[in-house]
């Protein structure tokens, strides 16, 4: 039987120019894989005219991706902290490429939802690593690693999908240009990540398992652990909901058809995000009261925007729940690297990006299936409410230990 070893930090890469560059190496290329999560999404408005599908289907593409993530970061991820930071790195990598070579060649929904179900598995393995290796590369820095990896995560997110829009609006080929410039941005990555120093020793073989998720080992961090999932599940459903609306109430509602627009205002909410979780007070990242509040003045914004058709009210929504979501990400990140056994980092990470990523995919699946039995409006009133009581709930429970 194959014994799991676990990772022992490489004394000899810490501190150095050699890590001060590692550290900005693995920003940018968990930046750039995360920035291909979103590439796709101003781009269902050419895909499907071209291969025939309606709005069900656009959800099981997210769905698809979302089931990429979950299984990446259930059986991948974690395995980080006995194989290395740099292999799941180059692998995550090598993910994003077969996923953007198949969405050059896509023709049919098989191969759309091929091509998104590998896109998630990139982002899932290299959420949990890349966060790891940023807080081991900052040398006990967590309030920079927290800040640069949410950074990261956040700032992708947002540019992939303004990016995928302004190259369908302005570029000569749609559906294809975006992805080509992508592609030919993954081969200087792995470049970055073979040079990057390794944070982990690996002693032997490491076994490949499904792993159910982890907690903190102290029993006094479990609470606190379990309040920072709670709150990025509740944040990430509001963002879940938005990306949900947004294409089809600018499209449909507004008549806005310039794809750059639509990508731009997609791109905002994790845009806001990143700079909320930058420049806000300190006050307002240890209390538990701001986040949620911005983010449910910005779900009821977004909602009251939908029945007014009214966009400078979206827009302030926008704003809002980004914020909300930027100040519960950043604190969540800092929580968890703060509790994680260092030895077992990618595994906590895992599960808290599991809550993130349940959060984000819950409110676009019911928004499909809720679509198909009542009107627009009536859905979006609905999953704005289960959205609002999750996020209070989230910031008013106060949960009890949870047994290992």
């Amino acid at each position: 039987m194959i014994q799991d070893i676990a990772p022992e930090i490489d004394s000899q890469n810490r501190g150095g120019r050699r890590v001060r560059i590692g550290f900005w190496l693995v920003a940018a290329v968990y930046a750039l894989v995360m920035l291909g999560g979103t590439l796709p999404i101003p781009l269902y408005a050419f895909w499907a005219p071209q291969m025939g599908f309606g709005p069900f289907t656009t959800t099981l593409v997210f769905a698809v991706y979302a089931l990429g993530t979950v299984l990446a970061l259930m059986m991948f991820a974690p395995l980080s902290d006995r194989a290395g930071r740099r292999p799941l790195l180059a692998a995550g990598l090598l993910s994003a490429a077969a996923s953007t070579a198949l969405f050059l060649v896509a023709r049919d929904v098989g191969t759309l939802l091929a091509a998104r179900f590998l896109c998630g598995l990139a982002a899932g393995v290299s959420n949990s690593t890349a966060t790891a290796a940023l807080n081991e590369l900052a040398d006990g820095d967590v309030r920079r690693a927290s800040i640069v990896s949410t950074a990261a995560n956040l700032g992708g997110l947002g540019l992939g999908a303004v990016v995928a829009g302004v190259f369908a609006q302005y570029g000569a080929d749609p559906t294809h240009l975006v992805f080509w410039a992508y592609l030919a941005t993954l081969a200087p990555a792995l470049l970055a990540v073979a040079i990057t120093p390794e944070t982990v020793v690996v002693r032997g073989r490491p076994a490949l398992a499904v792993r159910r998720p982890t907690v903190p080992a102290r029993d006094a961090g479990r609470p606190e652990f379990w309040r920072a999932a709670a709150a990025v599940l509740a944040a990430f459903a509001v963002g879940g909901l938005f990306s949900s609306l947004v294409p089809g109430f600018l499209h449909d509602r507004l008549h806005v058809h310039n794809i750059a627009a639509i990508g731009a205002q997609i791109g905002l909410l994790f845009l806001i995000a990143l700079v909320s979780q930058v420049a806000a007070p300190a006050r307002w990242l240890s209390s538990h009261r701001p986040a949620p509040l911005l983010l449910i003045a910005g779900v009821a914004a977004v909602q009251t925007a939908l029945w007014t058709r009214s966009l400078p009210l979206f827009v302030g929504g926008t704003i809002l729940a980004g914020a909300g979501i930027g100040l519960v990400f950043r604190s969540g990140i800092a929580v968890t690297q703060r509790l994680a056994d260092p030895q077992r980092r990618a595994d906590l990470l895992s599960t808290y990006f599991l809550a993130a990523y349940t959060g984000s995919i819950v409110p676009t699946l019911a928004l499909g299936l809720l679509d198909q039995a009542l009107n627009e409006n009536l859905a979006t009133l609905l999953l704005s409410a289960a959205v609002v009581a999750t996020t209070l709930a989230s910031a008013l429970k106060r949960p009890t230990p949870a047994a290992a």
